[in-house]
């Protein structure tokens, strides 16, 4: 079985999470991406890792991580507040599980 000759360039850090950003952007997958941009794949899943925990340490305070909740306006309209912490707003009960979820 023949395999499509992938060239190997060095590539900086930041090449490589430029590369990385743009196929997450896109709508490419992964292998197709990969044969485009003449990256191995597991040179791209070995570059994705770092991008990751890079994303995670540096540059990121932990409030970041959490999604962005947007409620319509009037979507608890007259519902009374259950709970409110950190600016996070509950209307009804929720499970503990939920709520770690929410912390992580």
């Amino acid at each position: 079985m023949l395999e499509a000759k992938v060239s190997n360039p060095k590539r900086t850090a930041r090449e490589m999470f430029s590369l990385i950003q743009e196929q997450q952007s896109g709508e490419l997958p992964v292998k197709a991406f990969c044969e485009l941009k003449k990256v191995s794949e597991a040179c791209y899943y070995y570059w994705r890792k770092k991008y990751m925990n890079h994303a995670k340490t540096v540059g990121r305070p932990q409030a970041e991580s959490f999604s962005l909740l947007q409620l319509e306006a009037d979507e608890h309209k007259g519902a009374e507040l259950f709970a409110e912490y950190n600016g996070l707003k509950l209307y009804k009960e929720v499970p503990v599980s939920y709520l770690k979820e929410l912390m992580r």
